[in-house]
């Protein structure tokens, strides 16, 4: 191609949103239970997924004892050696599918090197990858290894914790029993076991490429054999040389033979074209050359030549090596061409990244692509990011997208350049302290806290649920003139004991560190449903039955009672007063958990005594019953005020 990319005029493809405003999160947030729940069962689908492409490691065996005997594994290994991979499939062979898998991070808000026991619930599958923390981390997180071992052991939980490399020369001599080494698995036997699931022929006899000749982490291993998958489907009729040879070949990069092809494009839209194509990569032919186009029009490339003297069509693709299949699609006709491009114009070229960031923007509102088309786009730019030095770039770029009375396909794309980078095992960290900052921002744009509410729900919860509380939270006591974070918290903790639990200990806790919200009141008294507080829970333990959860609810209705009026909080305690009456074996927790918030307060316990009183209004139970529970009631209340009845 020669000279300006053609003016090819495509039809509207996909949703189209013509008016201003956010269209995306709706209806999302009233149904967040279930949503979260999907997650939860997406995620367990996941380890199902992993444990088929698993293959056992020496040493595996030892530590499927040590956990299975002490609740507690210190997994060590070669980095590399898949141990992370490791423990997720120990931690899903010991469980019979009910229980919540999540994983443990030492990140707080105040970014101390700690971790909560609490975080640990009943029959819990967690685990803790410190492969990447420094000695520093490793050794202030073991003064925390010793309560968290005792919350496992008391919640009937396992725990799986990845050592960081030589960490276990610093072990403490009271946690060796617990440690277990295990060595690489036979990568032959990992790539067979990927290609035949994959469903390459004759991945049980496969031979052995020439890319396992050297030690490859167990994640570079999958990834060859998804690109052996896909030369197999590009040439079926060829064999495992071939496919091999493919496959390696993408796997290099491709970076010189990239860098020659683009010496050799002088002109922009030559580039602009290679570029396009690589980024939507098998889209339309017209998509790819509006894509182009815009490239042109962002970077103010200016070329005044009549379309006569351009290239046309077939000649532009073949300059650059592409080609058209039987549906105009655009494709290089090599194996992992694309991602070369991608990678040489990001990387190689940084006076354009910033170009290449607009015109990325401008693409993902585009109305003619359709949704697969824009995923792949941000997914594509997404993966450049996610490198230490551009990290900002893609966070720059959500907060762009979300700027603004923007149209929903931004929104869309910012969901999907989250979800990405948080499942980048080596960057997800970052991303969701970047949420947590965000969260925390008293000015988020509408857009943005949209988008991450519905991450927290569906992508955090799922492995890090305490975090994704933390950050709805912040959201919910900042939001004015929606609710949308509130009923979010509100619905993950709907019917989830143990995210009913945590949420009531930040909700109750933190009120004497730093600022106090009103609106923790408020949660509150949502939160504070007795007959979620009563209903059977892991082995049928009720919340209502932990002490530790009665003090929490105590601290919750003395705020209530103290900064809110009776019409507040009134409801609530009727509520809680008939379930208590309804209830034989909680009544008196529930009783005096009320009774113990109005503490000396004679105003609020006239109106409690009062409101159980007054129950014959709702119930139709035997006077002895009513009475007798209306003397419990005046009991507590003497007792609270320190009264000696005889």
């Amino acid at each position: 191609m020669t000279g300006s990319v053609p003016p090819y005029i495509s039809d509207n493809r996909g949703a189209t949103h013509t008016g201003s405003g956010d269209l995306y999160y709706t209806a999302l947030f009233a149904n967040a239970a279930d949503r979260s729940r999907k997650a939860r069962l997406a995620s367990i689908k996941e380890l199902d997924w992993l444990q088929q492409r698993f293959v056992r490691p020496p040493g595996y065996g030892q530590a499927h004892d040590i956990l299975r005997t002490h609740r507690t594994l210190l997994l060590d290994g070669a980095p590399g050696s898949g141990r992370s991979t490791t423990a997720k499939v120990l931690l899903h062979e010991l469980s019979s599918g009910g229980e919540r898998f999540h994983e443990l991070s030492w990140e707080d808000e105040n970014e101390k090197y700690r971790v909560e026991p609490d975080l640990i619930g009943d029959d819990d599958r967690v685990w803790f990858d410190l492969s990447r923390v420094d000695e520093r981390i490793w050794t202030a997180l073991q003064d925390d290894l010793s309560s968290l071992r005792k919350r496992v052991d008391q919640h009937g939980a396992l725990l799986v914790v990845v050592l960081p490399s030589r960490g276990s020369e610093t072990l403490w001599p009271q946690f060796g029993p617990l440690h277990s080494w295990i060595d690489r698995p036979s990568a032959l036997e990992v790539l067979r076991r990927h290609l035949r699931l994959e469903g390459v022929p004759g991945a049980a006899t496969s031979p052995q490429p020439a890319f396992l000749s050297t030690d490859r982490p167990m994640l570079e291993i999958a990834r060859f054999a998804g690109l052996v998958k896909k030369a197999y489907k590009d040439a079926a009729d060829a064999g495992y040389p071939d496919w091999y040879k493919a496959a390696e070949r993408a796997s290099t990069g491709r970076g010189p033979e990239v860098a020659t092809v683009v010496s050799k494009l002088r002109l922009g839209p030559q580039r602009a074209l290679l570029l396009a194509t690589a980024m939507l990569h098998q889209a339309h032919v017209d998509h790819v050359y509006s894509a182009a186009t815009a490239l042109l029009e962002t970077v103010d490339y200016a070329d005044e030549r009549h379309s006569l003297e351009r290239s046309d069509l077939i000649e532009s693709l073949r300059d650059i090596g592409a080609e058209l299949d039987a549906d105009r699609h655009v494709r290089f006709t090599d194996l992992g061409y694309d991602a070369a491009v991608r990678t040489h114009f990001w990387h190689n070229m940084p006076g354009l990244r910033d170009g290449i960031q607009r015109w990325v923007a401008t693409m993902t509102d585009h109305p003619g692509l359709d949704d697969k088309e824009r995923d792949e786009l941000v997914m594509r730019f997404t993966e450049q990011c996610l490198h230490s030095m551009h990290l900002q770039a893609l966070v720059d770029s959500v907060a762009h997208w979300t700027k603004g009375p923007k149209p929903y396909r931004r929104q869309l794309a910012a969901d999907r350049a989250l979800r990405f980078a948080l499942s980048a095992e080596e960057h997800g960290s970052f991303f969701r302290r970047k949420i947590y900052d965000w969260a925390t921002d008293s000015h988020i744009p509408k857009a943005l806290a949209q988008v991450i509410i519905v991450i927290c729900t569906e992508v955090i919860a799922v492995t890090h649920p305490d975090q994704a509380i933390v950050r709805l939270h912040h959201l919910a006591r900042r939001e004015s003139r929606t609710m949308d974070a509130r009923t979010a918290l509100l619905g993950m903790a709907d019917g989830d004991p143990w995210m009913r639990r945590q949420l009531l200990a930040r909700l109750t806790r933190l009120r004497t560190v730093g600022k106090q919200w009103d609106s923790d009141v408020d949660l509150f008294l949502e939160l504070a449903d007795p007959v979620a507080f009563t209903a059977p829970g892991t082995h049928n333990r009720p919340l209502i039955a932990e002490a530790e959860v009665q003090k929490m609810l105590t601290e919750g209705w003395r705020r209530a009672f103290q900064e809110r009026s009776e019409v507040d909080w009134k409801t609530g305690l009727r509520q809680w007063l008939l379930t208590a009456f309804q209830d034989d074996l909680y009544r008196d927790a529930l009783i005096g958990v009320l009774v113990a918030g109005g503490e000396q307060r004679g105003d609020v316990l006239a109106s409690l005594y009062s409101e159980a009183r007054a129950l014959p209004r709702f119930i139709t139970e035997s006077r002895e019953q009513y009475a007798a529970f209306i003397d419990l009631v005046l009991q507590k209340i003497f007792a609270v005020q320190g009264i000696r009845v005889t």
